[in-house]
């Protein structure tokens, strides 16, 4: 984005957003005047841009460090917590806040639909900006599904005085999903394509929403087949209809060949600017020029308080195809030096290790990667530093690390994966849909692994224990999701969809061989029996995580809102 471009943009939300009262968590027709709002696409834009903040961006921008995505889950290690709900420590709240069954963006969208068709303008534009509306609303309600499941339905903006409404009950999850796939529809009729928006001026495209639309019905046609049967499923669906629904609108994102994968995988992640990448399909822009609000702490806070865990580790293959189990040609991993060494090239891409660059300073002079931070405040506790989003050049402006690292918040590559997991969830996967999909991951400029050949798969005797058992060809596909989207903030939702409790019910994560350039750099960590280092000892204690699988798929609505609204009735299971 063009700096006067960003200014615009940030003057404008701004004046939406800036005032000690955001305008639009009051009723909006307080503070919007009807005869002066709502007459131009530039009113339309305006009032839209407030949506934009609530994409995900770096977490703890402004607070000294920036935690890596999936912290708390299995694949990557905090030093200060692991997730609420894996510890099993959830208490139901009192209160509803701004993260708990907060319903207020859900309001702003329903209030920017009713009003959108009252501007004027090109009819292309306006359509736009609506299809904006219906893309947010149905983001809103998957945050909301994700929480807590059932949900009552208000498709539209309502008064103090729409009793029926204000008091409705919750609608089964499967209806509120169709209620959002429907928004979804419409979005994808609507929206400008990508390459009809220009890098200057990036919003929700009609690729967005294709993605969006593939992306909640794998999450919902795969938690109905894992949850069936229990307090949480769909009584008499297997969640085929939502899986078929994922697999066609991720196959429309691969037939209509408008994008394609970046060159370089070890790259993706590494830039200030997505505004040309090929596969970006939305991306957050920071900038620190604009004051430190628009920044990020990513860069100057490495570790960042983060480790990447020994089982993430060990998911990526070896360059022969094989699992580390099973290849000749796996060095093992009790020194950093060699964990890499013929392994999958995202892993490097993924992992520092001694003789990666830590900084390029401004006159070309490199400061290589020694040893991981074990003891300093942001500690990577697990000694698996992150490569992935790292960059080491020095700012020749600031005289340090940028604070304008790109975040990426969708990409082609998840389409690939969603249509290789709902084929193989449905039964009907073929060599050719691997080969336009998984295989064509591999393939990228920079990976080069070998294709994943249905008849030739083998068996890793160190597969996941889900708590069932997969077909061989679904096993691979999940690991290739957890490689290829490493640390980007799937693997919670993963977890709960898949109804996976078994990966981490009674267990800890642990992180790298306590080798001794580890035990130079830190001494008398804890170690587990293998000597690999065991941080979370201190969180979960030898009985592991706690968490109640007849209870914490779900969080529990806050006690006032159902004394207010008896509706809501009954709490979700185990509550």
């Amino acid at each position: 984005m063009k700096k006067s471009k960003y200014i615009f943009l940030l003057f404008s939300l701004l004046a939406i957003a800036g005032c000690k009262e955001d305008f639009l968590d009051r009723n909006p027709l307080d503070e919007i005047s009807e005869p002066e709002f709502w007459k131009t696409t530039g009113d339309l834009e305006l009032y839209a841009n407030a949506f934009y903040q609530n994409l995900p961006g770096w977490a703890g921008v402004g607070n000294g460090f920036s935690p890596m995505p999936d912290n708390g889950t299995d694949l990557s290690l905090s030093s200060t917590e692991a997730s609420t709900r894996l510890l099993g420590n959830v208490t139901i709240p009192t209160t509803s806040s701004t993260s708990v069954w907060n319903w207020s963006n859900v309001r702003k969208a329903n209030y920017f639909l009713a009003n959108v068709d009252k501007a004027t303008g090109a009819e292309a534009d306006i359509n736009q900006y609506k299809g904006e509306g219906l893309f947010f609303r149905a983001y809103y309600y998957f945050s909301l599904l994700k929480s807590y499941g059932d949900l009552p339905i208000i498709d539209k903006y309502i008064e103090n005085t729409d009793v029926d409404y204000l008091y409705k009950g919750r609608d089964p999850r499967n209806k509120v999903v169709d209620f959002m796939l429907s928004d979804l529809d419409q979005a994808i009729s609507l929206l400008k394509t990508k390459s009809e928006l220009t890098a200057s001026n990036p919003r929700i495209n009609k690729e967005a929403a294709l993605l969006l639309k593939a992306t909640v019905a794998l999450y919902e046609g795969t938690w109905e087949k894992y949850h069936q049967g229990t307090a949480y499923g769909v009584e008499g669906s297997t969640g085929a209809t939502y899986l078929q629904q994922a697999a066609e609108s991720a196959k429309k994102l691969i037939d209509d060949n408008t994008l394609s994968l970046h060159n370089s995988y070890a790259k993706l992640f590494n830039q200030t600017s997505l505004s040309a990448n090929s596969e970006v399909i939305l991306w957050k822009e920071y900038n620190f020029t604009f004051g430190n609000s628009y920044g990020n702490d990513l860069q100057i806070s490495w570790p960042n308080r983060s480790s990447y865990s020994r089982f993430a580790v060990r998911s990526y293959l070896c360059k022969d195809g094989l699992p580390y189990a099973l290849s000749p040609l796996y060095q093992g991993d009790q020194l950093l030096s060699k964990i890499e060494v013929n392994r999958d090239p995202r892993l490097a891409a993924t992992i520092m290790v001694p003789g990666d660059t830590v900084a390029i300073a401004v006159n070309g002079t490199i400061t290589p990667f020694t040893v991981p931070k074990l003891t300093t405040n942001n500690a990577a506790v697990g000694g698996y530093e992150s490569q992935k989003y790292r960059i080491p050049n020095i700012d020749p402006l600031t005289g340090t690390f940028t604070r304008s690292t790109a975040k990426i918040i969708m990409r082609y590559a998840e389409a690939l994966l969603i249509y290789a997991e709902a084929k193989a969830e449905l039964g009907t996967i073929t060599q050719a849909d691997l080969d336009i999909s998984i295989n064509k991951l591999r393939k990228r400029s920079g990976v080069g692994m070998p294709d994943l050949v249905m008849s030739s798969i083998v068996t890793d005797p160190n597969w996941p224990n889900y708590g069932y058992s997969l077909t061989p060809v679904l096993y691979e596909i999940r690991r290739e999701r957890t490689v290829e989207l490493m640390n980007e903030g799937f693997r919670f939702d993963d977890m709960m969809r898949w109804r996976a409790h078994a990966l981490f019910l009674g267990q800890r994560p642990r992180g790298a061989y306590y080798e001794q350039i580890l035990k130079s750099a830190a001494s008398n960590l804890k170690v587990d029996s293998e000597n690999y280092l065991d941080p979370y000892i201190t969180f979960v204690g030898t009985a592991g995580y706690a968490f109640k699988p007849e209870r914490d798929y779900l969080s529990p609505i806050p006690t006032d809102e159902i004394t207010i609204n008896p509706n809501l009735k009954p709490n979700n299971p185990g509550w």
